[in-house]
């Protein structure tokens, strides 16, 4: 008689039922540990799937045929419950890790949030310094038209004293001409009288 497979899919279906509960274990704070027991769930419920239609047509069949006892049989038909039982509990669990936001996604999500904090700061501080930039600028502006206004006031002032010093220009030149004028006159009167005096 041939050696019965089913051994080989019990230890199979053991096995990864093993590293699913270790995969369960990691699952809470790890998305790469959510993600394998996804698959693993899924191909243990193919295999179990298998299992169970092959002890399904055993019991419907009659087992001795097969090699089987009665004793057997159950046996393996409380593997498939307790297996189908454990695969349940763990998709379960999956199920209700998968609603919540990961940990490496909250962890994001803080980074995110301390990195627009820290955003938000320093275009307070841009801010700041624009506004003060401002408001000097705006300071220099009025010095500039106050300067721009005494200049203007000045060159004013230097335009006047100009006429003026003009003015008093062409009033000294008549007046120096007035007094050559008179000078030169008591000159000749004087080379007169003297001439007289002479003869």
């Amino acid at each position: 008689m041939p050696r019965d497979p089913y051994h080989d899919f019990e230890k199979d279906i053991e096995n990864s039922l093993r590293r699913a509960e270790s995969l369960f274990q990691k699952s809470s704070r790890d998305d790469k540990a959510r993600r394998e027991l996804s698959t693993t769930l899924d191909s243990l419920r193919q295999d179990l799937d298998d299992v169970k239609e092959t002890v399904q047509v055993v019991e419907q069949s009659d087992a001795s045929r097969f090699g089987i006892d009665a004793v057997e049989l159950d046996r393996r038909k409380r593997f498939v419950q307790k297996c189908e039982s454990t695969i349940h509990r763990l998709s379960s669990h999956l199920t209700s890790v998968m609603a919540q936001p990961s940990v490496s996604l909250a962890w994001e999500k803080e980074q995110q949030q301390q990195l627009l904090a820290h955003q938000d700061q320093a275009l307070d501080t841009i801010g700041s310094s624009l506004y003060t930039l401002r408001e000097q600028a705006q300071l220099i502006g009025q010095e500039a038209d106050e300067h721009v206004l005494m200049l203007g006031e000045l060159d004013t002032d230097v335009d006047r004293t100009q006429s003026q010093l003009q003015h008093a220009m062409v009033r000294m030149d008549k007046l120096i001409a007035q007094t050559d004028a008179r000078l030169g006159g008591w000159c000749v009167w004087i080379l007169i009288v003297a001439r007289t005096r002479r003869n």
